[in-house]
C-alpha cells in the first residue's frame, strides 16, 4: 500500500486577469475525496499538506471556479504506486502554469473502509441526529458496505437518491462512509463543490418506517437539498411525500456530478423515439467503470400494465445488455434483457420492443 503526501500547489501564472479560485480534486483509486479550495495569484503558494492513502493510482485535477460561467479544467496529473521522494507535476492548460510537489511513500496494508468506520466509531464528537442512534448507525455502516443490496427505499418515493447511493457504496465505500459521518457529526458534508445539507425538520424527525437509520439519514437528506418547497420528514402524509420524492433527470445529473464525483454527466431523452441506442449508452458507461440511471414506467419490473405509462421510478443500470432488433418489416419485433438494481435487489428486465419503449422515458449516463 501507498501514501501520497501532497507538499505544495505554486502558481506560476493563472488563467484569469487577477486571481484564479482554485479547486484541487483527489480521486483515490476512483474515488473523489473532499476538495480543496484556495484563491491564488501569479507566485503565491499553498501549503497542502494532505496526505492519500491508496493501492493503484490516485488522479489529481486542478480547476479554476468561474461564476456564473462554466469551471475552467487547467489540467490533470496521474500519480501511480512508485516511490518517490520528491516529484513535480504541472498544469498548464488554458494558459496557466501551476507546479504540484509531492511524495509517495510506502505503509503497511490497511483496510480502508474498515479504518473509515472504525474511526467514526471511535469518535467523541456528538451527532446532530437526535432520532438516530449511533450505535445503530454504526451497524447499518458495516452492514451496507458488506453487501449494498441492503439499501432499499422500501415505500418511500426516493428511487432516485436511493439508485445513487447504491452506486456510491457499490463504487466508493469509504466516501459513503465518510459522507455519513460528516452528515450524523456536523450535518453537513461536501459533495464535489458543494456543501450538501438537510433542513432542521429533517434532522429532528424520526427514521421513515421501513427504512434504517443509515438509509434514511443520507438518502432523504439527498432528496431534501433538493427541495425548495415540500421539506421531507418521516412523519410526512403520503401525499406531501410522494410530491417531495419526484426526482427530475436534471437532478439525477447534479448528483452524479457532486455525490458520484463524475465529470461527463449526460441524460438522452427517450420521450419520442431512441430507447435501444440510449441503452448502448447506458452499457458503454457501465464498461467504462461510470454509472447510468434509466427512468422508467416501475411496471417496467413487473405488475399489472397501466392503462397509461409514465415516468415514475429510477433505477440503476447493472449491464448483461442484450438487444434483438428484430427484423425491419415486422413492427415492435425486437426485443431487450438486462440487469438492474431497484427496492435492494438486483432485477432481470425481459421485454418485447414494443413494452420496452412504452415504458422507458430516459437515460442518464456519467463517465
Amino acid at each position: 500500500m501507498r501514501q501520497l503526501i501532497l507538499g505544495q500547489l505554486k502558481c506560476n501564472e493563472t488563467e484569469d486577469w487577477g486571481a484564479d479560485e482554485c479547486r484541487l480534486e483527489v480521486i483515490v483509486d476512483g474515488t473523489l475525496q473532499p476538495h480543496l479550495k484556495r484563491s491564488l495569484n501569479d507566485g503565491h503558494t499553498w501549503a497542502l499538506n494532505q496526505t492519500y492513502t491508496f493501492n493503484n493510482g490516485v488522479e489529481i485535477k486542478l480547476w479554476d471556479e468561474d461564476s456564473p460561467d462554466a469551471d475552467d479544467f487547467l489540467g490533470s496529473a496521474r500519480i501511480t504506486t512508485g516511490l518517490t521522494s520528491g516529484a513535480t507535476a504541472t498544469f498548464t492548460r488554458d494558459g496557466a502554469n501551476y507546479q504540484l510537489r509531492y511524495q509517495v511513500v510506502d505503509i503497511p496494508d490497511v483496510d480502508p473502509v474498515a479504518s473509515a468506520i472504525a474511526a467514526f466509531e471511535q469518535s467523541t464528537q456528538p451527532g446532530v441526529w437526535p432520532q438516530i442512534s449511533k450505535a445503530e448507525l454504526i451497524q447499518d455502516l458495516r452492514a451496507t458496505v458488506a453487501n449494498p443490496l441492503n439499501i432499499n427505499q422500501n415505500y418511500t418515493p426516493f428511487c432516485g437518491p436511493t439508485a445513487i447511493v447504491f452506486e456510491l457504496v457499490s463504487k466508493q465505500p469509504v466516501r459513503y462512509v465518510d459522507f455519513c459521518r460528516s452528515l450524523y457529526e456536523t450535518g453537513q458534508f461536501r459533495g464535489r463543490t458543494k456543501t450538501v445539507r438537510p433542513s432542521d425538520g429533517l434532522r429532528q424527525s424520526k427514521i421513515r418506517s421501513g427504512m434504517s437509520a443509515a438509509d434514511w439519514m443520507l438518502i432523504a437528506t439527498l432528496r431534501d437539498a433538493e427541495n425548495l418547497i415540500f421539506p421531507v420528514t418521516g412523519d410526512s402524509g403520503s401525499l406531501e411525500n410522494n410530491v417531495a420524492g419526484i426526482t427530475t433527470p436534471w437532478e439525477m445529473k447534479g448528483w452524479i456530478s457532486e455525490i458520484l464525483g463524475y465529470s461527463q454527466v449526460d441524460f438522452e431523452s427517450t420521450f419520442v423515439y431512441g430507447e435501444f441506442d440510449a441503452m448502448k449508452s447506458a452499457d458503454a458507461a457501465h464498461r467504462q467503470g461510470g454509472v447510468a440511471f434509466v427512468l422508467i414506467d416501475a411496471a417496467m419490473l413487473g405488475g399489472s400494465a397501466p392503462t397509461v405509462a409514465y415516468p415514475n421510478h429510477w433505477i440503476a443500470y447493472q449491464g448483461d445488455l442484450s438487444i434483438d432488433n428484430g427484423v425491419w418489416y415486422k413492427h415492435d419485433s425486437g426485443h431487450i434483457r438486462f440487469k438492474c438494481y431497484s427496492w435492494g435487489r438486483f432485477i432481470s428486465v425481459d421485454l418485447g420492443e414494443g413494452s420496452f419503449e412504452d415504458y422507458m422515458w430516459g437515460v442518464v449516463t456519467g463517465r
